[in-house]
């Protein structure tokens, strides 16, 4: 049996040469079901084989109505989707600068430390390492035990959207700490 000789690879795109010019798998798919090339995957054994197709191949579809069509239509629905993340962020936002935030009070230091002390580590799965009482990890447990932070964090999407609503939360969280127990306030950084 035969075998088919390789195309040389200039003459080819992969499929992540095919994305930097714009293109979608689901649009490779519909216009260019079938590669050109094949080949084994260096970086992965297990990884099946490599796709590619002829570039001279994907610059006539590229200039075809029905390509165009659709690249006319990915970046209506790209920016739709950008339009809708930036809405969903600033709901967020809104929505934590909205929220009540609450915080028990009158906790004593030795409380405090002893409550510390028990939830060490949290809901880590490794070994937390070595206990270290300080303003930071007092913070820390008066943040996520004594106030409603970890109720209002699960609503925000810790995604990209997220950031925003949680650098938001985190802000008004520990301004509520400082008031609280101004004793474990955080020093600012040096200045340099």
């Amino acid at each position: 049996m035969k075998t088919k000789p390789l195309l040389d690879r200039e003459k080819l795109y992969s499929i992540p040469d095919l994305q930097l010019r714009g293109w979608t798998k689901t649009a490779i798919t519909s216009f260019l079901p079938a590669p050109d090339d094949t080949r084994p995957n260096p970086f992965y054994n297990e990884g099946g084989q490599m796709k590619f197709w002829l570039k001279s191949r994907v610059h006539r579809m590229e200039k075809t109505k029905r390509f165009l069509a659709w690249k006319v239509g990915s970046a209506d629905r790209s920016y739709a989707a950008m339009c809708a993340a930036e809405t969903r962020t600033e709901r967020m936002v809104e929505a934590i600068e909205q929220a009540e935030i609450t915080i028990e009070r009158g906790w004593s230091d030795e409380a405090i430390r002893q409550l510390a002390i028990r939830t060490h580590g949290g809901n880590y799965a490794g070994d937390p390492g070595v206990f270290v009482w300080s303003n930071r990890t007092a913070r820390n447990t008066i943040r996520h035990c004594l106030t409603n932070y970890e109720s209002l964090w699960r609503k925000i999407n810790r995604g990209k959207t997220g950031r925003p609503g949680y650098e938001r939360l985190r802000a008004r969280v520990d301004a509520l700490i400082d008031v609280e127990y101004p004793q474990y306030r955080e020093d600012p950084p040096p200045i340099s």
